[in-house]
């Protein structure tokens, strides 16, 4: 260093700081107050006026130390050295500012990723937890007996498969019906219907597919749910004009309006139905069963007819017949019965003897 800088750097260093770091401007560098620091180093260096080596200088112009390199060689007096280094000073300051403000951000942004992550962890393994709790009271809930183990695999694959929202399997569906109803229970048979039900409520709409509306009221009311049997039939015939889908909506829905006892509704539709399907059986077993189930047995017994002269079973007029006598109490068993019989003897007379 020159003489004038040497005496220029004496009244920094005579000054009343007692921090070396302050003296030269760089107290907000951490290194400048640690012993046997680089940067420490190279401040004792320049206030025992001893010259930097290339090492040190490359150090100071790396870390932005431009106004101190330049003081140490002679290049920038006292004066021009503070102000340059105090503006040095405040662009570091602002900078670490920044970074940290960055660095809260994206920590915060870490911690609600990681945050989202734990969440949704969490409500994977409730979800887990809740399903295993579903599986284990699957068997209660719909009131299967002991299960052999010989039948235990399969029974716990078909109520896994039903709990997670898929229908049983026509394999599986015959095994069930054909093992005397034991495991083909209400509470399976309906959680059963009503996955189908849903499906094809769900394929209703999407595609605006009529029949799916009219098989979706059918199984909601196997599935003992005929109100929303009804709804779904109700959306369908506004945006239904084809005769042979809207007798067919109209049938099942007058069902459905059968199962809530809305007996005035069924017929209604009964009645707008069979005109649409005159050869049709379905509209005119409705109106039997609704009819006989109001108390007009004759009128309900001349629909039977009608049903059966248009290809309806026998058999499954005298079904229906047997579940409608079956619900109600004895007395009024016993007037059904006496007014069939007085229509038609000879075709109720066998359906009597087998009431009893």
């Amino acid at each position: 260093m020159g003489r004038t800088n040497d005496y220029r750097l004496s009244r920094v260093l005579k000054s009343d700081y007692t921090d070396m770091a302050e003296k030269f401007l760089l107290d907000d560098v951490p290194g400048a107050r640690v012993p046997a620091s680089r940067i420490r180093g190279i401040l004792e260096k320049i206030s025992a006026h001893r010259g930097l080596t290339p090492l040190q200088e490359h150090f100071l112009r790396q870390e932005g130390h431009q106004s101190l390199l330049q003081f140490a060689q002679g290049v920038v007096d006292l004066n021009e050295f503070q102000m340059r280094a105090a503006q040095e000073r405040e662009a570091r300051v602002a900078k670490r500012e920044i970074k940290a403000k960055l660095e809260a951000e994206e920590s915060a942004r870490r911690s609600e990723i990681s945050n989202r992550k734990n969440a949704a962890i969490f409500t994977e393994q409730k979800r887990k937890m809740a399903r295993r709790n579903k599986v284990r009271e699957l068997p209660d809930h719909f009131d299967l007996p002991f299960v052999p183990p010989n039948d235990l695999s399969r029974v716990n694959r078909i109520l896994r498969s039903v709990i997670g929202g898929k229908p049983i399997g026509k394999e599986d569906l015959l095994w069930l019906v054909a093992g005397e109803g034991e495991y083909w229970t209400d509470g399976l048979r309906k959680a059963h219907h009503k996955i189908l039900a849903e499906n094809l409520q769900e394929d209703w709409n999407r595609n605006a597919d009529a029949w799916s509306a009219v098989n979706s009221c059918s199984h909601w009311r196997k599935a003992d749910c005929s109100t929303e049997g009804v709804a779904i039939v109700q959306e369908a015939l506004e945006k239904t004009v084809e005769p042979k889908i809207r007798s067919a909506l109209l049938t099942t829905g007058g069902g459905a309006l059968r199962d809530l006892r809305r007996f005035s509704e069924a017929v209604s539709f009964g009645k707008d139905a069979h005109p649409l399907t005159a050869k049709d059986f379905r509209p005119c077993t409705l109106l039997g069963a609704v009819h006989i189930e109001m108390g007009a047995y004759a009128e309900g017994a001349i629909w039977y007819e009608k049903a059966e002269a248009r290809g309806a079973s026998r058999n499954a007029i005298d079904r229906e017949l047997q579940s409608i006598l079956k619900a109600v109490p004895k007395e009024q068993r016993n007037e059904i019965m006496k007014a069939l019989n007085a229509f038609d003897a000879s075709r109720y007379g066998r359906l009597s003897t087998n009431t009893r």
